[in-house]
């Protein structure tokens, strides 16, 4: 299923950097400290963030947070860790 943004249109998917970013803010890493675990810039970090921001609608991490939950991405304490299929992945015939 294609995401698509408050104007309807389709959203680009994340990419596997992406998810890994959500994945650090979930942890409650600041940009700086992402930036220091992924052995990158503060300032690729923040491009990172905002692109985040702009394909999933979030307006701050909380938001993204839920987002996350909300489609799979990240579970917390066993909540919400439904295996999904890779990006892409046809579902199983018959479903």
């Amino acid at each position: 299923m294609v995401e698509l943004d408050e104007l309807g249109l389709p959203r680009p998917g994340l990419s596997e950097r992406e998810l890994e970013i959500i994945e650090l803010v979930a942890k409650g890493l600041t940009n700086q400290e992402i930036a220091t675990t992924l052995m990158i810039s503060k300032r690729t970090v923040d491009n990172h963030v905002s692109n985040v921001f702009s394909k999933t609608g979030a307006k701050n991490r909380v938001a993204l947070l839920n987002w996350a939950m909300d489609h799979g991405k990240i579970c917390r304490d066993g909540f919400n860790c439904c295996a999904l299929p890779p990006a892409g992945s046809q579902p199983p015939q018959g479903s």
